[in-house]
């Protein structure tokens, strides 16, 4: 990476600690729990998930503890690489923003971008019609995500400059069209079952339609495109 060039992603010491506490958490856990199984079926007959409980408090061997440790440890290793790759790794330049996330690294030039904001714990990019570009967590510090923005030349804002345009979705509301409507009720469904896959494509349908769409409490805001 030269000076012209600049990454933001897990800070050095952050990465280490997700990868190396992760997997130490898994094993004390793993060392601890058939302890306390022990205790609460002697204890607390009356819990619940005794069969599992009894499971694992018989574990009682030093080679079951070695091998459940192990589980562990293994546990800890896939959160923690869950976590480091469910995060975006932004790379810039005066002219392009490269993104890569759930294994995809699209390409924005800068001359295509109408703002960048953060959003709570996720940074917004909208293009020149105010679409989103991308929306997804990061973990670089504020600060410095601020100041790579600005040094490169890109129009950082402190809040989405269009948050005032949102408006709660309310099922048949004169404001919105029929198939608007039909797509916001489709993407209320998928997101009660958890279907992230369709949650974006119905997005991106509404996006086509001429709406921004982005959930807040629980429910569901859009506002219209700028052009």
């Amino acid at each position: 990476m030269d000076d012209t060039t600049t990454e933001l992603a897990f800070p050095r010491r952050d990465l280490l600690l997700i990868l190396l506490g992760f997997p130490a958490l898994g094993a004390v856990l793993a060392w601890v729990l058939p302890g306390l199984a022990h205790e609460a079926v002697t204890r607390l007959p009356w819990l619940p998930f005794e069969g599992p409980l009894r499971l694992v408090a018989g574990l009682d061997q030093l080679w079951q503890r070695g091998l459940f440790v192990a589980v562990g440890v293994a546990a800890g290793l896939l959160v923690a690489f869950i976590a480091v790759s469910e995060s975006m790794k932004l790379t810039l330049t005066d002219e392009v923003l490269t993104v890569e996330k759930d294994d995809t690294t699209p390409r924005f030039a800068r001359a295509d971008i109408s703002a960048v904001f953060p959003d709570g714990k996720e940074l917004g990019v909208l293009d020149r019609t105010s679409r989103p570009l991308v929306r997804g967590a990061y973990q670089a510090p504020p600060a410095a995500v601020a100041a790579a923005f600005q040094r490169h030349g890109y129009p950082w804002s402190k809040a989405d400059p269009h948050a005032a345009a949102f408006r709660r979705w309310v099922p048949h509301a004169p404001e919105l069209p029929a198939e608007a409507h039909v797509v916001l009720a489709a993407r209320k469904d998928a997101r009660r079952r958890k279907a992230e896959e369709e949650v974006r494509d119905l997005t991106e349908t509404l996006g086509r339609l001429g709406y921004v769409v982005r959930d807040d409490d629980g429910h569901q805001h859009w506002r219209p495109v700028t052009g």
